[in-house]
């Protein structure tokens, strides 16, 4: 897929600055090498992903005035085929990120793809707690998802992902950069209420589904380590 194919319509373009625009196919080139540089110390496949336009905001109704910025997301799509895994990188981070950012959230995004593939080959239920604060939010993230040091043999890269992923993503160049140049410049963004941010794929679905038999296999792989290490714990 094009993963700059949503900008190919005319009234997301008419909102975006043609210097903004620019910014963002130059700077794909960064993209490009996190997904690489992730498949290779993964020695796994990235899934399809594509630029968000629209800066996604997380809100909830318990934190009146409270956002974040969602600078990625790895979201579930449903097709006649069963359900696709999509990695959405929204169009701030690839403008206004530094490049180890932009590579560090990738990978992180293809721990949560692991993860989404883990649940839905053993058809668990996929209804989760939801988060009532962003604070909260931002732990939850790691919840269920494979350690770094696991899945990815580039230590630089996973040195890179326990510093930005400490606690949360934080990277507070980033947020100033997004809340003055894009935000506060009326580029466009869009709210997404952390109270209905749950994901139900029916089994009717998910029966039909078909993923990477590598991802499979390496998923197998690493739960077998877990187990054995809590064993042995």
């Amino acid at each position: 897929m094009n993963p700059l194919e949503r900008f190919e319509n005319p009234e997301i373009k008419g909102r975006i600055p043609h210097s903004m625009l620019g910014k963002i196919v130059e700077r794909m080139k960064y993209v490009n090498k996190g997904v690489r540089r992730t498949e290779v110390a993964a020695n796994l496949k990235y899934p399809p992903f594509y630029i968000e336009p629209f800066l996604p905001l997380a809100a909830t109704k318990f934190e009146l005035g409270k956002y974040g910025a969602l600078y990625a997301r790895t979201i579930p799509s449903l097709t006649t085929s069963g359900v696709k895994i999509l990695v959405q990188i929204s169009a701030p981070l690839v403008a206004l990120g530094l490049p180890g950012t932009i590579h560090a959230v990738i990978a992180h995004e293809f721990l949560h793809y692991l993860d989404f593939v883990r649940r839905f080959s053993r058809m668990d239920s996929l209804a989760q707690e939801v988060p009532t604060s962003l604070f909260e939010s931002s732990y939850a993230d790691a919840d269920h998802i494979f350690p770094s040091h696991m899945v990815f043999k580039d230590k630089a890269l996973v040195r890179l992902l326990e510093k930005k992923f400490h606690a949360g993503f934080v990277d507070n160049r980033l947020n100033k950069k997004t809340e003055e140049q894009w935000i506060g410049k009326g580029l466009p963004t869009m709210t997404v209420a952390l109270e209905t941010n749950t994901t139900r794929i029916p089994i009717s679905v998910l029966m039909k589904s078909t993923f990477d038999p590598m991802v499979t296999m390496k998923i197998e792989d690493l739960e077998k380590i877990t187990i054995g290490r809590a064993q042995k714990g």
